[in-house]
């Protein structure tokens, strides 16, 4: 029941229209902003890139605990995952990841502004709108 739960999960991470990155702000409010998911790990882990001068990057360095919230609206579900975010400037997975498109934000996989986030995730839930059911999957 638990590996079917998990592949739910990532089916409404694959099938999701929009994800919100949520982080502690300094007045004591959580910011939200989009982010494009550009993969996920089996072991609950998630990779997003940022710019290392943006505020998302200050605000995880004096909180590194995040929720990342995934919406599905053709397929009628939402998810949340839980977890501490780490930056990442591994230059050789900063140039794997690297995407062209990007290069209105960043001069180029060697931009010293572009960095990877790594959301290590510890526990996520999601709903089935249509089943009315809440599922939780927890990370070892």
């Amino acid at each position: 029941m638990e590996r079917e739960a998990e592949e739910r999960l990532w089916q409404i991470l694959d099938q999701a229209e929009i994800s919100l990155l949520i982080t502690q702000g300094p007045e004591g409010f959580p910011r939200v902003r989009p982010m494009t998911l550009l993969g996920y790990e089996e072991d609950g882990g998630l990779w997003f890139a940022t710019s290392k001068s943006s505020r998302k990057v200050e605000e995880i360095a004096k909180n590194p605990k995040v929720t990342v919230c995934f919406l599905d609206l053709e397929g009628g579900a939402h998810a949340q995952l839980f977890g501490e975010a780490e930056i990442v400037e591994d230059q050789e997975l900063k140039t794997e990841l690297w995407m062209e498109d990007w290069g209105e934000y960043w001069e180029g996989p060697d931009d010293p502004d572009y960095v990877l986030l790594h959301v290590i995730g510890q526990k996520a839930e999601y709903y089935l709108i249509e089943e009315d059911e809440l599922w939780v999957v927890e990370f070892s």
